[in-house]
């Protein structure tokens, strides 16, 4: 009989290294790392617990020693010792959609893998899969607004597709795992970790591989539970059996933030009740009514809004101010940019600078900078050192000026940004000191300051009125990405914002 040890983790409050203290105990205890399964949402998260125990016990130096620490997509190819020739590839979800007549485009998961199709109908039908429906009742209780015929013959020509080629996609894995559950590894200690973004699918394997293990640690927390849109099933990890264990201790957020999220919480009417401690520190909490009025131009900020076209607005202010920032993992000043300007400026102080760099300058120079014929640099040695004299010398430069009269084919809008920036006397490497995203994409993280624009997109003001529970998880998880203060846009619209 297992012993099932759920373990609730708010904001903050040392989950993870509970986990891995957990890890940690069972190797002290003798347990073969083989026998030890550590699956997590990400393959980061599982990644971090294998590379933590190894550096606790150097003996263990191999990543091989520890198989079953992993994502459950990655569990089951190992499991059903897949080739990656089976799965299918980027070239034949293109071809699937020319077949079926749909646009589509291409993500690549974590794993090697992993690649699936980003296109509305083939989501949805992914959805209802993982969720364990049936087509037509997923569908006849959903508000997609495509025909059923045209639904339904996507899901079966895709499943054609895939059956005409002996190929399958990683929903295949887990399906196929479930039905075959003498292939999970016998384990002694189960670890799940970010139990509330499993989905129905993930959760039937997750009770396999309990019904098989000694100990079974589930970890999570429901109030974070911010994927139910993609399938995640935050029901089935509150209805799990087992001894709860909630972390009492938040490291992270301040009292006064704890007081705005102590509010937000007590408003979902199915969770996991439980207290937790603010760190001892009071923090701050400001409201606007515009996103303008805050000043981000000290400190470490990060700017969250449920759906990502509502920062688009933030995204232009930004640039106007001159400020420096990151979206979607890409800095506002994309590097190649950054090496022109900063190498030319070297060269202007008459150091010498890399070809690599040289060939870089030269996309960026005016007409009038650079001789005819001279553009591509023929006759320029490969990872050589040259001055702004050779350059005049023997590469027909014909100008010294500053960066931005120089570099003319840097576009005038990039250029008026860079001039602004440095204006402020900002540094054009190093940290971003301010970081633009979704509340989805920002769980996990934190920052000394949240700017937090409180308004709804047509589909969340839709939810907000017959499931609000799941909005108020995703702000929940947005306001308690704060360490240091909490800045709070108040919706253009009270009717289609969220209320706090």
């Amino acid at each position: 009989m297992s012993h099932i040890n759920k373990i609730f983790g708010p904001p903050g409050s040392g989950k993870t290294t509970y986990l891995l203290n957990i890890v940690e105990k069972e190797l002290l205890d003798g347990v073969s790392p083989v026998l030890i399964g550590y699956f997590s949402f990400t393959r980061k998260a599982s990644h971090e617990a294998r590379d933590r125990a190894i550096e606790k016990f150097p003996q263990l130096k191999e990543a091989t020693d520890f198989p079953w620490f992993r994502t459950l997509h990655s569990l089951a190819f190992r499991c059903l010792n897949i080739s990656t020739n089976e799965v299918m590839k980027a070239e034949n979800y293109k071809e699937f959609g020319i077949e079926a007549g749909i646009d589509l485009n291409i993500e690549h998961g974590e794993e090697d893998f992993m690649v699936k199709a980003d296109n509305p109908i083939l989501s949805e039908i992914n959805i209802a899969r993982i969720k364990g429906q049936d087509l037509k009742s997923y569908y006849n209780s959903s508000s997609l607004d495509i025909e059923w015929y045209h639904f339904e013959y996507v899901e079966r020509a895709y499943r054609h597709y895939k059956a005409s080629r002996g190929l399958i996609d990683f929903t295949d894995m887990l399906e196929r795992l479930v039905y075959e559950p003498n292939k999970l590894p016998l384990l002694e200690a189960v670890i799940i970790d970010e139990a509330q973004d499993l989905s129905r699918l993930q959760w039937n394997l997750v009770e396999i591989l309990a019904s098989k293990a000694k100990r079974v640690y589930i970890a999570g927390d429901d109030d974070q539970a911010v994927f139910t849109w993609a399938g995640a099933d935050v029901d089935a990890f509150l209805n799990f059996e087992g001894t709860v264990t909630v972390l009492e201790q938040s490291w992270r957020v301040p009292s006064k933030v704890h007081e705005v999220a102590e509010e937000i919480v007590h408003r979902i009417k199915n969770r996991q009740p439980k207290e937790w401690k603010p760190r001892n520190f009071e923090g701050a909490v400001q409201t606007y009514q515009r996103f303008e009025d805050v000043d981000l131009t000290e400190g470490e900020w990060l700017v969250l809004a449920p759906t990502n076209y509502l920062l688009n607005e933030v995204h232009a202010h930004l640039r106007s101010q001159g400020i420096i920032y990151e979206r979607h993992g890409q800095r506002s000043i994309p590097e190649y940019i950054l090496d022109a300007v900063i190498a030319w400026e070297t060269l202007r102080k008459g150091l010498p600078v890399d070809t690599m760099y040289i060939q870089n300058i030269y996309k960026y120079l005016g007409s009038n900078a650079v001789k005819r014929g001279f553009r591509k640099l023929p006759g320029i040695e490969p990872n050589q050192l040259y001055t702004m004299d050779d350059l005049t010398e023997k590469f027909g430069l014909q100008s010294s000026a500053i960066w931005h009269e120089a570099l003319t084919k840097i576009a005038e809008d990039k250029r008026d940004y860079i001039i602004a920036a440095l204006r402020r006397g900002k540094k054009l490497r190093g940290a971003t000191p301010v970081k633009l995203s979704t509340i989805h994409g920002a769980k996990g993280g934190e920052s000394d300051h949240v700017m937090l624009l409180t308004d709804l997109s047509s589909r969340f003001s839709a939810e907000y009125a017959v499931n609000p529970d799941a909005v108020h998880r995703l702000f929940y998880v947005g306001v308690t990405r704060a360490k240091k203060s909490l800045h709070i846009i108040m919706p253009k619209k009270v009717e289609k914002g969220f209320r706090l």
